[in-house]
């Protein structure tokens, strides 16, 4: 979509029912600026306002979203076109000859074997069975599962926060079982970054504090931290929201503070924990570009667990976990996003047809 042209458009919609910008704004229950961005390009209106836009302004949505009038003889051409932009501007362009191939194979983490049991009266469930997996450098992997299908348990024991009934677990090379109890939260400072649902920020500490404070655990240099710290906020559009309280700024913002705290550390592995469960579209969007920013500039490795597949459709292999075991193997390679999402819906639904689960 050319929203240059979208923005023209609703200029001069906008003028033709001699409204201003402050009153098309009040109508909308916008703030003045939030129009003069749309008029010139430089963002869109949020999903939310399209029809009350498309009625004051008396256009279609397909005519919004072309910029321009459709006449009547033109109007499946032109609506099949709007649908196709749509489309590829939501799962993004075909982008798979842009990323990076990596040489450096080393290991970051290995799983062999690996169970979780859990023991009551009656019963045992065994909530992971017997998995395997190797994540290299620089790669993003996915895991996907309905609810009890293991995935978080799987979680939770790569992150240290629960420990394996068997088998082993190996990040960076250091069998993780062997570390004691006194020395695991220095290893998770060292070798993991955390990227929650829910951010998990300090609402007495400003943006900016936020992600200084995962530096001066680390203890980074305390000269190089402010410079850190500006150079990530630049990247991530946050710069202007430093001084904020995280419940000051919207939920795009915080998820985005909790990248940069995740990535300021320079950790083995990031893991992501339905990271977009609790964004709309736009920001999830945003967040996952992000990721794989953090992949290709600084050469992070990424391990997520999403039930979404529009998420999932950014990561080069995607694990299907169902009774908790993993069931299929879905790798991108040279797919296009295009083509990777829509064969994750179907591994997804003939999964969920075998097994009765809905994701």
């Amino acid at each position: 979509m050319n929203q240059m042209k979208i923005g023209s458009f609703i200029a001069a919609r906008r003028k033709a029912h001699n409204f201003t910008q402050s009153q098309l704004a009040e109508k909308l229950g916008v703030t003045d600026k939030a129009v003069s961005k749309w008029e010139t390009g430089k963002s869109m209106p949020d999903l939310s306002l399209f029809t009350s836009l498309c009625d004051l302004l008396e256009i279609t949505l397909n005519e919004l979203l072309l910029g321009d009038f459709i006449l009547e003889e033109n109007l499946k051409e032109k609506s099949n076109q709007v649908l196709l932009e749509v489309i590829t501007s939501w799962l993004g362009k075909d982008r798979w000859d842009l990323r990076t191939e990596y040489d450096n194979k080393d290991l970051v983490l290995r799983l062999q074997n690996v169970k979780k049991v859990y023991n009551s009266e009656n019963s045992l469930t065994k909530a992971v069975n017997d998995i395997s997996l190797e994540i290299h450098k620089g790669s993003f992997l996915g895991i996907m599962g309905a609810s009890g299908s293991g995935k978080s348990t799987l979680l939770n024991m790569i992150a240290t926060i629960d420990k394996a009934t068997s088998g082993t677990i190996e990040i960076s090379g250091q069998n993780i079982a062997e570390i004691s109890e006194k020395d695991l939260a220095a290893f998770r400072r060292e070798h993991l970054g955390f990227i929650f649902q829910e951010y998990n920020l300090l609402d007495t500490l400003t943006i900016y504090e936020n992600i200084a404070l995962a530096l001066t655990i680390k203890k980074f240099p305390k000269e190089s931290v402010k410079r850190k710290i500006l150079a990530i906020a630049d990247k991530l559009e946050i710069a202007d929201v430093l001084d904020k309280f995280p419940y000051e700024v919207s939920g795009g913002q915080r998820q985005r503070c909790a990248c940069a705290r995740a990535i300021a550390v320079n950790p083995s592995l990031i893991l992501a924990d339905e990271p977009t469960g609790a964004l709309d579209s736009h920001s999830a969007k945003q967040l996952l570009e992000i990721l794989l920013m953090f992949r290709s500039e600084f050469f992070a490795t990424i391990l997520m667990v999403t039930h979404d597949a529009f998420s999932a459709s950014y990561c080069d292999k995607i694990l299907f976990m169902q009774d908790g075991e993993i069931k299929e193997v879905l790798e991108r390679g040279q797919e296009n996003r295009h083509t990777f999402f829509a064969n994750i819906l179907d591994v997804m639904a003939r999964l969920t047809e075998r097994g009765g689960y809905v994701y």
